[in-house]
């Protein structure tokens, strides 16, 4: 994959897949104090938990800049990538 440097079909993709955990789903989670299990799932299945994971090792081998792009439309989003 190519990506230009404001990584905007990471944005894209990072936003439509927050878009299914709305704030209850956040809020839910941070009351329970529980691991966001489904979040992490869908998270892993369209490949962002692995962006900075070499390519030889199953990852995407993208730059830290994806990696932190990911990061801020989580928390756009309303999520906690802190936790």
């Amino acid at each position: 994959m190519a990506f230009t440097l404001d990584h905007r079909d990471i944005r894209e993709g990072v936003t439509k897949l927050c878009s299914g955990f709305v704030g209850e789903y956040w809020r839910k989670t941070d009351r329970d104090q529980a691991y966001p299990t489904e979040f992490v799932r869908v998270l892993t299945e369209e490949g962002y938990l692995g962006a900075l994971i070499p390519e030889a090792f199953g990852g995407l081998g993208l730059p830290l800049s994806a990696g932190a792009a990911i990061l801020e439309e989580m928390h756009r989003a309303g999520g906690d990538a802190g936790e």
